[in-house]
């Protein structure tokens, strides 16, 4: 599984810098590394902002180049939120998925991730010495994102690599099989009633198409089947 070194370049906000170090640490990340950082890391917002991650300041990795926080770092990936600036830099960056889709397939290598000022971003000596550069799409009206809401969605993406496990806490989904055992009990038990019925073909038909739209789960399969058996029991036996 390929690594991730979360850098920011010279951030200037110290609100920015606490929220960054508290979004590290909701992700999993253990290192915050800085680039000649201009906000305060002891400052009162900082520390506000930081909630539950003073860790993180307190043992922050500050660096006086980009050369020194890249470091034993395979892949440097710059972030943009605005395109084609630079002419004599990298061009077409990829959207945030696509970068996903593609480090997904590595096993292994560190990738630092570069966030750049939050009133100017990466400069094009920053962006010249990355691998390549990555994009959140957004609004063309207002494109640039805050800091730390770009961080926030890098890492929410980063995560279905940093914990491919995680889904397996979800809610598995209702297989076809016990979609057909649905529409079947509910069969069995429209037909105790459908001499009552004017359609009861029409009423089958449309409760097929209802779980066939549906995202029902393996529970909810299993209730509802319950919940048949025993209507079809209670309607036969009266």
């Amino acid at each position: 599984m390929p690594n991730f070194r979360i850098i920011l370049v010279e951030p200037e906000y110290e609100a920015n810098l606490g929220a960054c170090a508290r979004l590290l640490k909701n992700f999993g990340y253990s290192e915050l590394w800085l680039v000649n950082p201009k906000a305060d890391l002891k400052g009162k917002e900082t520390i506000k902002y930081a909630k539950h991650s003073a860790e993180l300041l307190e043992n922050a990795h500050i660096c006086k180049s980009l050369s020194a926080a890249t470091k034993g770092c395979d892949f440097i990936v710059g972030t943009t939120g605005i395109l084609n600036r630079w002419k004599g830099a990298i061009r077409n960056p990829l959207m945030l998925s696509q970068f996903i889709g593609a480090a997904k397939k590595r096993r292994k290598g560190t990738y630092a991730i570069l966030f750049g000022r939050e009133g100017t971003g990466l400069n094009e000596e920053e962006i010249s010495a990355c691998d390549l550069l990555i994009t959140i799409p957004t609004s063309d009206a207002h494109p640039i994102l805050n800091l730390s809401h770009a961080l926030a969605i890098t890492l929410y993406g980063l995560s279905a690599i940093k914990f491919p496990g995680k889904q397996k806490h979800f809610i598995e989904k209702a297989g076809e099989g016990e979609k057909e055992a649905l529409i079947r009990r509910f069969g069995e038990m429209l037909d105790l009633v459908s001499s009552d019925m004017r359609y009861p073909e029409k009423v089958k038909r449309a409760f097929r198409r209802v779980i066939g739209r549906s995202l029902i789960s393996s529970l909810e399969a299993a209730a509802l089947l319950g919940a048949f058996g025993r209507i079809r029991k209670r309607v036969g036996e009266g």
